[in-house]
Order: C-alpha cells, then sequence, then structure tokens
C-alpha cells in the first residue's frame, strides 16, 4: 500500500462515519475557476457602466446650471416728468487772483539775522489768513518786480 493511503485511511477512521473526499479533482477546480472568473468579469462590467452613469449625470447637471447669455439690457425711459430742475451753468466774470510775493534774502537786509525758514501771511479776498512756509534763504539775491502779476480764469 502507498503512505498516502495509509494517511487517508487513518484520518477516516478517526473522524468517524464518512467524510467528504480528501482528493482534488481537476474537473472540480476547473468549473470553481470559471465560476469565478465569471463573476469578476460581472462585477467589473457592472462597476464601469455605473462610473459611466455618473460621469454622465454629473456632466448633464454641470451643463444645465452653466449661465447662459445675459438677459438683454432694456433702453432706458424717455425723460417724463422731471422733480429737478435744472439750469445752465451762468458765466462768472473773471476773477482775480492777489500775487505773492517772495521777500529778498534775510542777507541783503541789514540789522536781520537769517532765519530757517519764515512764515508770511497773505491776505486774499475772502479777509482770511493764510500762513505757508517760504524757502529757505538762497545765497542769491532774487529780484522782485514792482508790478505784481495779475491772473485772470473763466469757467
Amino acid at each position: 500500500m502507498d503512505p498516502e493511503d495509509d494517511v487517508r485511511a487513518f484520518l477516516t477512521g478517526a473522524a468517524g462515519g464518512t467524510q467528504p473526499p480528501m482528493r482534488l479533482e481537476a474537473t472540480d477546480v476547473i468549473e470553481r475557476g470559471g465560476r469565478v472568473r465569471r463573476r469578476r468579469k460581472r462585477w467589473a462590467v457592472a462597476g464601469t457602466s455605473t462610473a459611466t452613469a455618473v460621469i454622465l449625470a454629473v456632466a448633464g447637471f454641470l451643463a444645465g446650471h452653466r449661465a447662459g447669455p445675459p438677459d438683454p439690457v432694456q433702453p432706458a425711459d424717455p425723460p417724463g416728468l422731471s422733480t429737478v430742475g435744472t439750469t445752465a451753468p451762468s458765466s462768472a466774470p473773471p476773477t482775480e487772483v492777489p500775487a505773492t510775493s517772495v521777500p529778498p534774502p534775510p542777507e541783503a537786509q541789514p540789522g536781520r539775522s537769517p532765519a530757517r525758514a519764515s512764515k508770511t501771511t497773505v491776505p486774499t479776498p475772502s479777509t482770511r489768513k493764510v500762513e505757508r512756509p517760504t524757502s529757505p534763504p538762497s545765497a542769491n539775491p532774487t529780484e522782485t518786480s514792482a508790478k505784481a502779476p495779475v491772473a485772470t480764469t473763466s469757467r
């Protein structure tokens, strides 16, 4: 006898009663492999079909919610009764702007000490005093004309 047969006989007797066969048959293995392959193929087809359907549904949803061309703009209504009156702007006569002059540098004036920057007041037509700092004295004296320039503005 074969040692494998002895082991099978011993295990069959030890388990008591009849047991399922201990051998694997080639036909059983081939049938089971076919069933596994068919099941895997069905799952693959179902998975790709589901993924395709989801992608198409999302694309359709996004295409449906895309902003279309804007609505046409309606022209303004013709002017009807207006509550605000309009008038033409009046032409104001040209106004004269007072000229500002720069005082001569302190070196040119005897008895004065040079200052860093002096402030002068310039009278304006509205009788308000505006103080403006002048530039620091320069080494070269500047000439001032006796006649003040007059600026005119028109609106």
